[in-house]
């Protein structure tokens, strides 16, 4: 089980690595003037600690602060309902009670498998951890990447990665937002993601997604890094688990007039 978590957090450090690089190459002229600065949540419950049987509950969640109050209210509750969604959270609840509620009931499905299995050394988790690619006056990209183990032959990660509009009260941008002709980026993005898969651009798209996709569809996840956009598929959302997840980047000279660079940097 430690294996699988491990794995989990080199995939995760390695897509972070994927964006921070792309910041790096071409730096915003024009820095925010918004600050952020990342929350820790994190519990643990333990039966047997010499056997490894504990369940851990941790999130880390950026929270956004400038003299724009409105904006960063509108940034931060945004981030905070995916965080009590991704963990599965009651949303009706405030923020603090939410998260905590949820890592109750984490735990009681923890302590509930243990009866079941008492000669077993389980080991549950559940992880949250914020990075941000990217970040100037008119944009701001953050990336969730999440982790969860309970049981069975490998654990779920995923990643919430999303960028948002600062001229427009952080409205979270969407692919029309940022390509002009969503159909036209289609064979773009396709030999792209055959490419990131190791595939040659004349490969069979179907070795790398299901059988049944015929064309590479667009994905949900959609964000801004200061050298282009970031199309990101989680596992299981157009291959199986062992294909893994995709973040494949569209540089803006691979976009040329699909999309506006300089609205955004």
């Amino acid at each position: 089980m430690r294996k699988m978590l491990s794995c989990s957090a080199l995939l995760c450090c390695g897509l972070w690595m994927f964006f921070a690089c792309g910041t790096k190459q071409q730096a915003p002229e024009q820095k925010s003037s918004l600050k952020v600065e990342s929350s820790l949540y994190t519990k643990t419950s333990c039966v047997d600690e010499a056997k490894a049987s504990c369940a851990t509950f941790k999130v880390s969640y950026p929270i956004f602060s400038s003299g724009d109050t409105a904006l960063t209210k509108a940034l931060n509750q945004s981030l905070q309902e995916f965080v009590i969604s991704a963990v599965g959270g009651n949303g009706q609840l405030p923020f603090a009670v939410a998260l905590d509620s949820a890592s109750k009931q984490f735990f009681d499905l923890f302590q509930a498998d243990i009866k079941e299995r008492p000669e077993m050394a389980l080991e549950y988790t559940t992880q949250i951890q914020d990075t941000i690619p990217f970040l100037n006056q008119k944009v701001a990209t953050v990336q969730m990447d999440g982790y969860s183990y309970t049981g069975g032959a490998h654990g779920n990660p995923f990643t919430m990665l999303v960028s948002y509009d600062l001229s427009k009260s952080a409205k979270p941008l969407e692919i029309t937002d940022l390509i002009s002709d969503t159909t036209a980026v289609k064979p773009i993005l396709e030999k792209a993601y055959k490419v990131s898969k190791g595939l040659k651009e004349t490969d069979p798209l179907t070795d790398v997604v299901y059988p049944e996709i015929t064309q590479i569809p667009l994905p949900a996840q959609i964000a801004v890094v200061s050298n282009g956009v970031v199309f990101f598929y989680n596992a299981y959302e157009i291959a199986p688990y062992a294909v893994g997840a995709s973040a494949v980047l569209l540089t803006w000279e691979q976009l040329g007039a699909l999309a506006d660079k300089q609205k955004w940097l």
